[in-house]
């Protein structure tokens, strides 16, 4: 499924932004925008036939607004004689939910922007010009003002989602009733030799795993292909060995895997099967804390250039964020492929209401 690449690097952009707050603020930007279009939000529910109400669309918002967020909450966060090392909430990934409801729909967009996942939505009634529709536009535009990009929220038909490609199935059976299958994690252990610079290091790894008959496979590439090969494999554990920091970072936050460790031994793995809740998992990281290596010092100078805001189309030309009073000139603009049923959405709605 070619979306799924779209996903992928839409939880990239989203998860390397550390900005403090940042989804509450996206949050409360994207209420504003739901209660200043309440007329036209009246107009779809009145030409779909629908029996919900505005208020109860407003409700299921402040519902699921106010549910607990645990992103990457923890008590267990230390420092050793050598080593930072903790278990953290993390995002699951690409989710895709099985659901026509427009209320469950708002719900799990709240919830996949709370928890920095995202949220695929997959209908059986799929329907350009409908009320999940037009939810979705003034979600995803909205995003795209704070530089997330608008891929991750996506709503597409039934038939075209390939649910083996996503890192969660949730199905919503009758009664509101959640029926959630998340991918299994492999049994393998990886080693990650990024740079070549620690060879002993890693040949001294490799006999201690040995002897303790471990399953682990050395891989060596760039960067990006071996991201993408290990979240398709959920290893058990992963390590990577590399002397940048910048890197280190993105490994730590990207891999999905239940133990990812910088130039640490794979025999600090833990079991992590208990599970925070539908949003995330639990991941145990480790790191040197050696000053040439820190790692929580990095993230600070993360901030993504992404500076092509639009204005979404039910907003008014002047309406513009303070972050957009900021972006200085040799700031790069986001050039984002939107994927093609967002398109199809987007001109079916703006052609409706340009009418």
């Amino acid at each position: 499924m070619e979306e799924i690449n779209l996903l992928n690097n839409a939880f990239r952009i989203y998860n390397l932004n550390d900005t403090l707050d940042l989804s509450e603020r996206v949050l409360k930007y994207i209420l504003s925008r739901i209660i200043a279009n309440k007329t036209y939000i009246q107009q779809m529910i009145d030409i779909s036939g629908t029996e919900i109400s505005f208020n109860d669309i407003y409700n299921a918002f402040d519902e699921a607004y106010k549910e607990n967020d645990f992103y990457k909450s923890t008590s267990s966060y230390n420092q050793g004689a050598d080593y930072y090392s903790g278990v953290f909430p993390v995002p699951t990934g690409n989710i895709v939910v099985e659901t026509n409801d427009v209320l469950q729909v708002i719900k799990y967009f709240v919830g996949g922007i709370k928890s920095r996942n995202t949220i695929t939505i997959s209908q059986t009634e799929y329907n350009e010009l409908s009320l999940s529709s037009m939810m979705l536009i003034i979600f995803t535009e909205a995003l795209a003002k704070f530089n997330i990009s608008r891929n991750t929220l996506m709503i597409m038909p039934y038939e075209e989602c390939s649910y083996d490609d996503f890192d969660e199935i949730i199905e919503l059976e009758e009664k509101e009733q959640e029926k959630v299958i998340q991918k299994e994690f492999s049994k393998k252990y990886v080693i990650y030799d990024y740079d070549g610079k620690f060879t002993s290091e890693i040949d001294s790894e490799m006999k201690r795993l040995n002897e303790k008959n471990i399953d682990f496979e050395k891989i060596e590439g760039k960067f990006g292909d071996v991201l993408d090969r290990l979240n398709k494999m959920k290893p058990k554990g992963v390590s990577i060995y590399t002397s940048d920091p910048n890197v280190a970072y993105e490994f730590i936050t990207l891999v999905t895997s239940p133990n990812v460790f910088v130039n640490s031994s794979l025999l600090n793995c833990e079991e992590l099967n208990d599970k925070t809740n539908k949003f995330y998992y639990k991941k145990k990281i480790m790191y040197p804390s050696e000053k040439e290596l820190n790692v929580a010092e990095y993230y600070k100078n993360y901030t993504d250039n992404i500076k092509e805001i639009k204005t979404d189309i039910f907003a008014k030309e002047d309406d513009k964020l303070p972050e957009q009073n900021n972006v200085s000139n040799n700031e790069q603009a986001l050039v984002e492929v939107v994927n093609p049923w967002y398109k199809r959405i987007l001109e079916k709605i703006k052609s409706f209401f340009k009418k």
